[in-house]
């Protein structure tokens, strides 16, 4: 990101954070800090990721010319139970009312309200509010970072040392890097704006840019206004003025912000086109996206919102984030939210049956021919083929698609419901490490371990496959986990050596918190793998945190050892981590991040 030499330097928040509004780029003259100020103060930067820190449906033919039906989703398939616990945590908390005649609390309520009221019990929020500052997303594994959006939206009490709308403004903060913006919402809309503080003000702002939900900057724009001298907050005042018909004002306001240049042509431009979408008289309609080269939250949000195209390359320049940006930003052409959905998957941010409807949507009225032409048309083999093994091709279409790591794991989660739904039979057994990876990559674990009786009797790769697969989900006791069967699975793992040992290691780290490879008889594998003991600051603070049974800085603290991509995670801190995850009653969790650690590595 380019940014001119005379730009004040309050613009300068933490590179590895959002970018925030309105950064003034152009060259010539130096728009005032549309940050207000002290906000980057508020915000240091990042950490290093492990660094101690103290803080269908039959399948009937289609005649050429009629509509493609729809895609189904799991309770439309004829005489089939309903799978269970699929994607579970991936919407599972939502948000509602606080409650404001008490104390502001925090609490985010409705069903399936995350962890329990307890989760912060005994938390010191300063130490907690420094670990969420300097987390930087995306997290390695898609599992972490939907128990960690599950704990920030969880119904808990504020911990110890924070005002409750400050707790509020920096889980919110952290949920927009995380690409969650809908979660971001959900934790701020609720706040009475007079309980509001300065930095949920801060936070706020920036929660109703990403969503593209102009109207809820007008509660705010005047008190932003006396907080900071950011434009920001004047433009929201001119577009609110627009939004409400007041269009003398509004013009006023358009008119001194471009007489004082105390923002970008191309920002001010971008204002006034919502005064225009508003029917109030507004002006500068015509946008030249040449005049900027990057994208950020404040062009994002209008052009979204008046609905203005953004060109490709600039959707490219927004952070890590962007994938659950343009996802949940509805307002989008199908194609770009298309794009980004494989990617949200991948994150967490988005679930396996929301693949299956938005594919199910966006390629509903096209006639054979056409929907056939579509990827979808792979997806819908997938589930209502006319035989098995079509839909069996069906699936591994998907999961071979793309050249990337990633686009097989999206590819995964795309068909975990037909995965679920698929028979179990041994005549399949060739293809169950593709079924069993499927299933659980979506959390349906009670459906993957079906399998095990079929792989194991299969014997070969296939036994060892499904066996790294469901050794760390099985909680029952079903899948046996032996230094033996651990040593087959090592050898007949594929890739570049050092790659091999690292996932093994990080797969033994993870029994061993587990509590399935203890004793001498795993002595021989740790030292193959290298896995040692380790005490450092942080290994000694997700310890302490467990056993006080400090359920909330176990999942924050696990979260900031999950910074990274997986090649970059020290197996002993994954030790660690799991074995806190399952002390403080996160076990089903835990396995599923190692099993990911397998597959995805």
């Amino acid at each position: 990101m380019q940014t001119n030499s005379t730009l004040a330097s309050a613009l300068l928040l933490a590179s590895a954070l959002l970018a925030l509004p309105l950064h003034a780029q152009e060259a010539g003259s130096a728009p005032a800090s549309l940050l207000p100020k002290g906000f980057e103060r508020e915000t240091p930067a990042p950490v290093a990721p492990v660094m101690p820190t103290p803080g269908t449906t039959a399948s009937e033919a289609v005649t050429p010319g009629e509509p493609a039906p729809a895609l189904p989703v799991t309770s439309a398939f004829p005489g089939m139970t309903p799978v269970a616990a699929v994607d579970a945590f991936a919407g599972s908390a939502s948000g509602a009312a606080i409650n404001a005649q008490g104390p502001l609390d925090g609490n985010v309520t409705g069903p399936g309200a995350g962890y329990g009221p307890l989760l912060f019990a005994g938390s010191d929020g300063r130490f907690l509010a420094g670990l969420l500052r300097r987390m930087t997303p995306p997290l390695a594994s898609r599992w972490g970072h939907i128990m960690l959006r599950r704990a920030l939206l969880t119904a808990a009490e504020t911990p110890a040392g924070l005002n409750p709308a400050d707790w509020i403004a920096e889980r919110a903060w952290l949920l927009l890097r995380m690409g969650e913006v809908d979660g971001a919402k959900l934790l701020i809309d609720p706040v009475p704006v007079d309980r509001y503080t300065r930095r949920l003000y801060l936070v706020a702002g920036q929660a109703a840019l990403l969503a593209a939900d102009l109207p809820g900057l007008c509660p705010i724009a005047d008190t932003g206004t006396s907080l900071s001298d950011d434009p920001l907050w004047r433009l929201a005042g001119a577009m609110c003025a627009s939004m409400t018909g007041d269009d003398i004002t509004a013009a006023s306001a358009f008119d001194r912000l471009r007489s004082g240049q105390a923002v970008a042509p191309f920002d001010l431009m971008l204002a006034e086109r919502i005064a225009t979408v508003s029917g109030t008289g507004g002006r500068a309609t015509n946008l030249d996206w040449s005049e900027v080269d990057t994208l950020t939250p404040y062009r994002f949000g209008l052009a979204t919102a008046s609905g203005a195209r953004i060109p490709d390359t600039l959707l490219a320049t927004l952070p890590s984030a962007r994938a659950g940006w343009l996802w949940r930003a509805a307002q989008l052409p199908d194609a770009v939210r298309a794009g980004a959905l494989p990617q949200a998957a991948v994150q967490g941010i988005a679930s396996a049956q929301e693949m299956v409807d938005f594919a199910s949507a966006s390629t509903a009225g096209l006639d054979s021919s056409s929907f056939d032409a579509t990827p979808a048309a792979k997806l819908r083999a997938a589930y209502v083929a006319a035989s098995n093994a079509d839909k069996l091709a069906g699936m591994r279409a998907l999961w071979e698609a793309g050249d990337s790591a990633d686009a097989h794991y999206a590819g995964a989660i795309e068909t975990a419901l037909a995965a679920a739904a698929f028979p179990v039979d041994k005549r399949y057994a060739d293809d169950a490490p593709g079924l069993v990876g499927s299933m659980v990559s979506a959390g349906a674990v009670p459906a993957a371990l079906r399998w095990w009786p079929i792989a194991d009797a299969a014997g070969g790769d296939t036994r060892v496959a499904v066996w790294g697969l469901l050794a760390p989900v099985d909680r029952g006791g079903a899948v046996a986990v032996t230094p033996a069967r651990f040593a087959d699975w090592m050898s007949s793992a594929k890739g570049d050596k050092a790659a091999v040992k690292h996932r093994a290691a990080l797969l033994l780290a993870g029994l061993q918190g587990l509590g399935k490879a203890q004793g001498a008889d795993w002595s021989s594998p740790r030292d193959k793998v290298g896995l040692a003991a380790l005490d450092n600051s942080w290994t000694r603070a997700i310890d302490a945190a467990a056993a006080a049974g400090r359920g909330g800085d176990v999942i924050i603290l696990a979260a900031t050892a999950l910074q990274g991509g997986w090649a970059a995670m020290p197996p002993a801190h994954f030790a660690h981590l799991i074995a806190a995850l399952v002390r403080v009653g996160r076990g089903a969790e835990a396995g599923l991040i190692i099993a990911e650690a397998v597959t995805r590595l």
